[in-house]
């Protein structure tokens, strides 16, 4: 088996959960690719995060290391824990050494140490977020820039902020921005609203302080609660982020949520009040949610002009006063005000959905993955992964991991070589597994027995014949037996998939009208294939077998 592509992802501080989010949405789409091309990925994360939980939920491995916050709360010397931080990045690169290696945000790293680290790793790429124009112009952050082999911004090239300098050409590719849920992964209005237990009349608004880390959080989500309150028809849903601290809120009109992510229930607000980070600003409005927002400080971020060009794109109200203004509740209460109107509501959310029209996590994928696979296997994978299978497995409940599963056994059962990952045959072949009590395990296994033994035909042709034998081994109620059959049957060269399944089902009918098992029909082809050996094809196999049958 081929070795497994290692890729390491590293998300070290940040005053948030953006950079973490981020490589989180990118990496779920690296592996959904890695999964339909059949392609062993192990994905790990280096985190110092305290939002380490939203790895775990997407089921991504991380290493953590305590964040720079926790460190200071809890008294630990500041030199002796940037040595060890130093120590375990390098040690981690070097044990793991990763075929690609991708870093958000500080391209020395968080303690200055991957200038000395980059060599561990085969390829090196960097998710360069707009910052501050005062970081970005140090000479320790442009000097960075030349080692990594790709540079992704994950923002529209007209709205970055900010000047990139020193960059190789072919090095740097603006991609738009990256949100952790495809639309076909969010769930409908209604679906939010009944989950929320909302009544018909009243509007959901969702307040969040970002990831919860910053340290006016608490009076931030209080404030803005007790002014959206004094309105009747308001339920609101607070998103305090994974990096909250502070006192929950609670009452009749309050849903407090804690866990890492929101992004698929968004879909169902009327409006928002929230902070204006990379990940919230550009969920709500890719959601269509008008919004008020309140920008936040931060090192490297800055809120201020996201929230600025949104509110001059119509989508949102940009608050300018700092929670802690003894002015902030009633300009607050006046933005409520204008939000409330219908009209104006319905036209920031068109303006809002034109901001952001679609998730670019797929591209920043696409964009990694060519550092390490063929083009062609690349466009195979593009092509199987569309909007319409993720709505269809969010339908079913089923894994992509499941269906492309399905897909390779499938295509093993003849194809000369591929023309499409055929997801969509595999997801068809699940679906009627399960109505007919067939797991999916099994339904592999079967498909994998089924190589060479199908005969000749299209992936079409393949999941038709593959359908009607299913059908006609359901009647068993012997999916066990269904292996021991297939077993005895030979390999196919020169009948069509068709003819082959028309064959079995004409044996397996001959069975079922005597009342005879599948053990019976194991036997009676393993007979006649040990006492002739001129049979070479299924139908002389097949005619022999039912000139034995009483």
């Amino acid at each position: 088996m081929a070795s497994p592509l290692r890729i390491v992802n590293y998300a070290v501080n940040g005053g948030g959960a953006g950079h973490l989010t981020r490589l989180c949405a990118i990496n779920r789409w690296i592996r959904r690719y890695t999964q339909v091309l059949d392609q062993r990925a192990e994905i790990y994360f280096l985190t110092t995060s305290e939002a380490d939980t939203l790895l775990f939920s997407e089921r991504f491995a991380s290493f953590k290391l305590p964040s720079k916050t926790i460190v200071a709360d809890a008294g630990i010397d500041k030199t002796t824990y940037l040595a060890l931080a130093k120590q375990w990045v390098w040690h981690s690169l070097g044990l793991l050494r990763p075929d690609l290696f991708v870093v958000d945000t500080f391209p020395r790293g968080s303690f200055g140490e991957l200038l000395s680290a980059l060599d561990l790793c085969r390829y090196k790429a960097f998710i360069h977020r707009s910052v501050k124009e005062e970081f970005l112009s140090r000479p320790d952050f442009a000097a960075m820039l030349p080692l990594y082999d790709l540079i992704l911004v994950p923002e529209y090239e007209a709205e970055t902020q900010g000047t990139l300098k020193g960059i190789r050409r072919g090095q740097l590719h603006y991609v738009g921005p990256i949100l952790i849920r495809e639309k076909a992964e969010c769930e409908s209005r209604e679906t939010v609203r009944r989950h929320f237990a909302v009544k018909n009349d009243a509007l959901l608004v969702y307040v969040s302080a970002g990831g919860g880390g910053d340290a006016h959080a608490e009076s931030h989500l209080k404030i803005v609660c007790e002014t959206l309150l004094q309105k009747p028809n308001v339920h609101v849903v607070i998103g305090a982020g994974p990096l909250y601290r502070g006192r929950s809120l609670h009452g009749p009109r309050i849903t407090f949520l804690t866990q890492s992510g929101v992004a698929e229930w968004l879909s169902g607000m009327d409006f928002a009040v929230c902070s204006a980070g990379y990940n919230s600003f550009h969920e709500l409005l890719h959601a269509g949610v008008p919004t008020i927002f309140l920008p936040q400080e931060k090192i490297a971020d800055e809120q201020n002009k996201r929230a600025e060009l949104a509110e001059k794109r119509g989508a949102a109200i940009h608050l300018h006063l700092p929670i802690e203004h003894p002015d902030f509740p009633s300009a607050l209460s006046c933005a409520v005000e204008t939000i409330f109107d219908p009209e104006k509501r319905a036209a920031a959310r068109l303006c809002a959905t034109e901001i952001v029209p679609q998730n670019h996590a797929r591209e920043a994928a696409q964009r990694l993955l060519s550092l390490l696979l063929p083009p062609r296997q690349l466009e195979l994978a593009q092509d199987a992964v569309n909007d319409t299978l993720l709505q269809q497995l969010k339908e079913t409940d089923l894994s992509l991991e499941q269906v492309s599963e399905v897909a390779h056994a499938l295509y093993q059962t003849g194809a000369a070589e591929w023309e499409a990952i055929p997801c969509e045959e595999a997801l068809s072949l699940l679906r009627l597994s399960d109505t007919l009590g067939l797991s999916q395990p099994l339904l592999v296994r079967i498909l994998k027995q089924l190589s060479g033994r199908l005969g000749n035909g299209d992936l079409d042709d393949k999941t038709t014949a593959v359908s009607e034998l299913l059908a006609s081994f359901s009647s068993f109620s012997d999916w066990p037996g269904v292996m021991a059959f297939l077993k005895q049957l030979p390999a196919q060269r020169g009948l069509s998939a068709q003819e082959s399944s028309a064959e079995c089902r004409r044996l397996l009918q001959a069975l079922r009208t005597r009342s005879l098992d599948l053990y019976d029909g194991v036997r009676l082809l393993a007979t006649v294939q040990t006492e002739s050996h001129a049979i070479h094809s299924l139908p002389e196999l097949v005619s022999s077998a039912l000139r034995r049958l009483p």
